[in-house]
């Protein structure tokens, strides 16, 4: 394990105990462990959050999120369930919100789900063959799916579109980081700070990516027909979707995949790929069962 990692985790252990048994347990390859590192380093030195303040936004996701679950278990539902509820707290909410996208890129590499989500997306990525004209990004959150894209460079133009100025900023920071400003490459790349549903977008896209984006609209059905209708051609959508997930900012809850497959059939959607990665390692039946967190991750054409 890397210096900078080890004292992060440290950290966290220090700010919960029971965490310990969670981060020893961690199977990462050295390439992750390595990608891991230069995250918390660029946080550290370019974006001047320190180890402290990256193991305190950690800990509040995970605080957080066990809060809402404990919710969750006691009342069958999500606490909020409207846009209007969570957008001054979350999204709008700067201090916050740049705690929630810290905390988030941190546990894309500790949380089981999310460690599988990750290598999911970049085998998708990897194996593309022929480079495309447009991707587009609906909810780029911290960055690392668009990152991911750039590095890719299977896109001639790239597009994200996010209803926070605070995540659309993390996201546009990281890029031109890794990639020089923004515009001045071989590619194009362009951020839209708007709520997708009041978005005219008038491009169409080769790729529409939306990593865990449905769980927090009203309307999932609606947003997945808007969606649709910018695709080219041949254009695929890769989606993620929390089922039996609380979070703070999760505001429709799916309590089965079947549900997600008839609303995507519904909006005029084919699967053409479906895995589903659990929480605590369960089984896709147990986790049913007890109700315990999956994400369903597709990959779809018209």
């Amino acid at each position: 394990m890397l210096k900078n990692t080890k004292k992060l985790f440290k950290l966290i252990e220090e700010k919960n105990a029971l965490h310990k048994k969670c981060l020893d347990g961690l199977q990462l390859s050295d390439e992750e462990y390595n990608d891991l590192e230069k995250l918390i380093i660029y946080y550290k030195d370019t974006l001047n959050i320190n180890l402290e303040e990256q193991a305190k936004s950690y800990i509040v996701v995970l605080n957080d999120t066990l809060e809402e679950t404990k919710y969750f278990i006691e009342f069958g539902k999500y606490r909020y369930s409207t846009l209007a509820e969570v957008k001054n707290m979350v999204y709008f909410n700067e201090n916050y919100m740049k705690q929630y996208m810290v905390g988030l890129a941190i546990s894309s590499f500790i949380w089981n789900a999310h460690i599988e989500v990750r290598r999911y997306f970049a085998k998708y990525i990897d194996k593309k063959q022929d480079r495309k004209s447009t991707y587009l990004e609906i909810g780029p959150g911290h960055g690392e799916f668009f990152v991911k894209a750039l590095r890719s460079q299977k896109f001639i133009e790239y597009y994200g579109i996010d209803i926070s100025p605070i995540s659309c900023q993390m996201s546009k920071d990281m890029v031109e980081n890794q990639f020089g400003a923004i515009n001045q490459n071989n590619f194009k790349c362009d951020f839209i700070c708007k709520d997708f549903t009041k978005c005219n977008f008038n491009n169409k896209a080769d790729l529409v990516v939306m990593g865990e984006v449905l769980e927090h609209v009203e309307q999932p059905l609606q947003f997945m027909k808007d969606v649709k209708t910018l695709l080219n051609d041949g254009g695929e959508i890769f989606a993620t979707i929390p089922i039996n997930a609380p979070a703070i900012d999760h505001i429709y809850l799916f309590s089965h995949p079947d549900e997600v497959k008839d609303l995507l059939k519904n909006a005029g959607l084919k699967i053409k790929e479906c895995e589903y990665f659990m929480a605590n390692n369960y089984s896709l039946e147990k986790a049913l069962k007890t109700k315990n967190a999956i994400v369903m991750a597709v990959v779809l054409e018209k």
